[in-house]
């Protein structure tokens, strides 16, 4: 057990190569191979909240620099959409390399952290058997219950699952330990499993505005006596896509007039997301969201993955929270058509009403 140890921490010195510079800052560079690609880097949780992007270079090269006070989780954005965890020291330089041994197709030199997610990933990546990935993401969370790593795991292989099972995500975050538990992704999630999501169903939508275009704007004021599918995407984000194309199929299914749709772009690339809004037929009202994981709308709904689609019923309460698409435009289509039929009702008998008082 002692040498298991020891070879451990070595190998951890032997990844984090990354040179060492003065004061707070933190800085990542590499090679794209993208000319004048954009390259962004956003946190995870309240430990960094802005948004920060660097143009590549004419031979795909980049620099970024920002401060950070302590081991601090980002994802890095590659030009062709590849999120890719990133975990930035003070004082350290970190290179993003390309690598055939990991899924992404990419790795992150510098930083004994940084080491260990990588070393992981190429196990897990290596791993075909659900169940023994699943053996060994639970290994790893109970060696190592206080690092930012068995947050990432948690993340990607347990509730990013197409119907992730409260069961399962109650069982890794309890193994965690320390801060960890109080941070606020995680505190999120176990509120949200302890609930079943009681503390977002029925809510009442929150106020917002969105620009169209130059000259028109929506706001939570245009979609009052519709039901109103919502979906948080981006165009980095590949199931986003795949979401999208799923949503114009719901579009086509659905026969009210008292439907809508509502797609909220997380975009830090907003010329990408013109070019995507100019070239391609996307169905309902597209609006871009800068701020991306930032925005108060997605904080005030804990959306923590791409692409997040929920509905909002007529009367502006949510419905249907992190909704899967399977069957959905059948459901819209039962709902609207009921509330159609509701509304009418409604009208008659307010014309028999206005009659009665006439006579």
């Amino acid at each position: 057990m002692g040498k298991n140890v020891i070879l451990t921490l070595l190998l951890l010195l032997m990844f984090s190569c990354g040179k060492k510079q003065p004061g707070n800052m933190y800085t990542i560079e590499g090679e794209t191979g993208t000319p004048n690609g954009l390259v962004c880097v956003f946190g995870t949780d309240s430990r960094h909240e802005r948004v920060d992007s660097v143009r590549c270079d004419k031979i795909g090269a980049f620099t970024l620099s920002l401060p950070v006070d302590t081991l601090t989780p980002l994802f890095l954005v590659t030009p062709e959409g590849i999120m890719i965890p990133l975990y930035a020291e003070p004082a350290l330089t970190a290179t993003l390399k390309r690598d055939s041994t990991l899924k992404s197709g990419w790795s992150i030199e510098g930083g004994a952290t940084q080491a260990l997610h990588d070393s992981i990933s190429r196990v897990l990546d290596a791993t075909r058997r659900e169940s023994r990935l699943i053996e060994k993401i639970d290994s790893f969370i109970l060696v190592n219950p206080i690092s930012d790593v068995s947050i990432e795991l948690i993340r990607r292989y347990i509730t990013e699952k197409p119907e992730p099972s409260n069961k399962d995500i109650r069982s890794r975050t309890s193994k965690l330990g320390g801060i960890l538990k109080d941070y606020e992704y995680i505190a999120g999630l176990s509120k949200k499993v302890e609930s079943k999501n009681s503390n977002v169903q029925h809510r009442s939508m929150p106020e917002f505005k969105y620009s169209v275009n130059d000259s028109t704007e929506v706001s939570l004021e245009t979609y009052i006596r519709k039901y109103t599918l919502i979906t948080f995407w981006a165009s980095w984000d590949k199931n986003s896509l795949e979401r999208l194309k799923e949503l114009a199929a719901i579009k086509d299914s659905v026969k009210s007039e008292s439907f809508a749709i509502l797609n909220i772009a997380l975009d830090y690339d907003s010329a990408r997301w013109n070019r995507m809004m100019t070239e391609d037929s996307i169905v309902g009202d597209n609006v871009l969201d800068i701020k991306m994981f930032h925005s108060p709308l997605v904080k005030q709904f804990n959306i923590k993955s791409l692409p997040f689609t929920m509905l909002m019923s007529p009367y502006q309460r949510i419905v249907e929270y992190d909704v899967r698409t399977k069957g959905l435009g059948l459901r819209i289509d039962t709902l609207s058509r009921r509330y159609d039929k509701n509304e009418e009702e409604k009208k008659k008998k307010e014309k028999e009403k206005k009659k009665k008082n006439k006579k």
